[in-house]
């Protein structure tokens, strides 16, 4: 028998009122998908939906590693500048409001012909 129904209801508000996913972000690119092969001389369009979760604010596109863009909306498609040929990477990361990485990104490895 529980002697301390308050506590069990308070510790089920702390813990357990937001999904694991708010508080810790999530990322997903949705197009162009893995392994994709697009043309090198058009513009690509990335497609992605986010969730910046509790300490995250905006996302940062990373380019083969480099920072090309800062991104305030969650959800939409992004146009990126023609890719010379070859593999690259693609990359949507969730910061702070100081532009500190949070952890969640998501990465897709595309080649450009």
């Amino acid at each position: 028998m529980n002697n301390h129904p308050l506590a069990s209801v308070l510790l089920a508000i702390l813990f357990g009122s937001t999904p694991a996913h708010a508080a810790n972000g999530k990322v997903t690119i949705s197009s162009p998908t893995k392994g994709a092969v697009v043309a090198a001389n058009a513009k690509i369009k990335l497609s992605y939906e986010a969730d910046t979760g509790y300490d995250g604010d905006h996302l940062h596109l990373n380019v083969d590693g480099k920072r090309t863009d800062v991104i305030r909306q969650l959800k939409g498609t992004i146009e990126i500048d023609e890719l010379a040929p070859g593999k690259h990477q693609l990359c949507l990361l969730v910061n702070t409001k100081g532009h500190v990485p949070t952890g969640p990104e998501s990465c897709v490895d595309i080649t450009a012909k």
